[in-house]
């Protein structure tokens, strides 16, 4: 049969098929480019500063990654399955969103900028110094409004507007070390995270200026207008839950090993565990690529399912095969250090990347077929896991010891994941009511 333009019926999974593998792919190139420039920027840094500098700078940067997603409210991942739906109102809702983020962002950060010790955020004189907390505020609100807009937009326009973003982002944050390493490398850790600051407000501006350029849509039309969000509704705050139990146990390893184990140490891991991401940049991008899909439409998702698993799993076999007899290597880009306190460490994180793939498609088949919040309760439970096994291993064995302690843990989420994972693979899947439809909601005022 021939459907409009003279595409066969047969073409049309092809075609849904191609979406989950461009966005992917566009993925995975946001993740290559940022950590290829973010590991250059990571060896300057290691470079021109001292290791307790880095680890004072990485501590405040882990810091705000954590605090942002706390931030987010479940914008973000709500609005790759609301966007699809709308025929009107997508610019409003999107900067609505936007400008909340940035307002809960700097309202949290200032909180704990203020509660919690010097040692949790890294920053020397955060809480008491006016301008180092402006700073650290600022940081966190700036990179929730960029992680909520990575999010938002990918169900609509693709992974592509991410990449944009971050190549900017990653780009100009190198640029700026080097200039206050330059001028300002009395600050320390301060010119460090000043420089990751300030790259993400550009890079936001950037972003903002392409799509409104290609959307041709007036200022007027983006005004922030709060009555928007009630179309997301409960959806949001089931995905805000359930994205904190995945982000928040990665985002938070660096601050266990700075409380526990000190900013020398700190700096140690969160080099390593950012070279350990290279083994997790396919399959991140395949089950976020996957739920993105789904979002779009739901037919072929049985298909695609079987593609990203299976791919995913072979390409975190093939980055292991790479990384762990070249990991030395890299780590000797940032110093000898680096190599003697990492080189083991990053084996044990690489093998846990193959109980993550697992995990991460399980979070996937739960938001396309619209068990958000039970899975949310889950995840908490495993991603407290994970979190404790870290800190119990830190106190008894260092840094391998933490690793261990956190792999323990990716052992018992592999445990309870695979049956739901290996029934998806096998096609028993129910997507046929996918939380998506709430009929009557769809159109929104411009």
């Amino acid at each position: 049969m021939t459907g409009s333009g003279g595409k066969t019926l047969r073409d049309e999974p092809r075609r849904k098929a191609g979406f989950l593998v461009r966005s992917a792919a566009s993925l995975v190139s946001t993740s290559v480019v940022t950590s290829g420039l973010g590991f250059l920027f990571w060896s300057v840094a290691a470079r021109l500063y001292s290791a307790a500098e880095v680890g004072e700078s990485a501590t405040a940067i882990a810091a705000m990654s954590l605090i942002a997603p706390f931030t987010l409210l479940g914008f973000g991942t709500a609005l790759i399955f609301r966007l699809p739906t709308m025929t009107s109102g997508r610019a409003q809702l999107v900067s609505t969103a936007a400008v909340v983020c940035a307002a809960v962002g700097g309202l949290v950060a200032l909180m704990c900028s203020v509660v919690l010790p010097a040692d949790f955020l890294g920053l020397p004189g955060i809480g008491h110094d006016l301008g180092t907390t402006a700073l650290f505020v600022g940081g966190v609100a700036a990179h929730s409004v960029a992680m909520m807009l990575d999010s938002a937009l990918l169900s609509v326009v693709g992974g592509g507007i991410q990449l944009r973003r971050n190549v900017v982002h990653a780009v100009v944050k190198l640029i700026l070390l080097i200039v206050f390493a330059l001028t300002l490398s009395r600050y320390g850790a301060l010119s460090i995270y000043a420089s990751w600051f300030v790259a993400s407000v550009l890079s936001i501006g950037v972003v903002g200026v392409l799509l409104l350029r290609q959307a041709r849509t007036p200022l007027r039309r983006i005004w922030p207008r709060f009555s928007a969000l009630r179309v997301l509704r409960l959806h949001a705050a089931q995905h805000h839950v359930l994205n904190l139990s995945l982000t928040v146990p990665y985002f938070a390893m660096p601050i266990v090993a700075n409380v526990i184990l000190g900013s020398e140490n700190a700096g140690y891991l969160y080099v390593t565990w950012s070279l350990a991401g290279f083994v997790f940049v396919l399959p991140i991008a395949m089950s976020t690529a996957l739920f993105a899909a789904g979002a779009r439409d739901s037919s072929t998702i049985r298909r695609e399912f079987r593609f990203s698993l299976r791919y995913s799993m072979a390409a975190c076999a093939a980055a292991n095969l790479v990384i762990l007899p070249l990991g030395g290597v890299v780590l000797g880009i940032f110093g000898p250090a680096y190599v003697e306190n990492g080189r083991l460490l990053l084996i044990v994180l690489c093998i846990g990347g193959i109980g993550l793939v697992i995990r991460d498609h399980h979070v996937a088949v739960a938001r396309i077929t619209g068990r958000v919040g039970r899975e949310a309760v889950l995840m908490l439970a495993l991603g407290a896991a994970e979190l404790v096994g870290a800190a119990a291993g830190a106190a008894r064995g260092g840094l391998i010891g933490l690793s261990l302690g956190w792999l323990a843990a990716v052992g018992l989420e592999v445990l309870v994941c695979t049956p739901r994972v290996w029934q998806a693979y096998r096609g028993r899947l129910d997507v046929a009511a996918p939380v998506r439809r709430n009929g009557g909601e769809d159109a929104v005022a411009g």
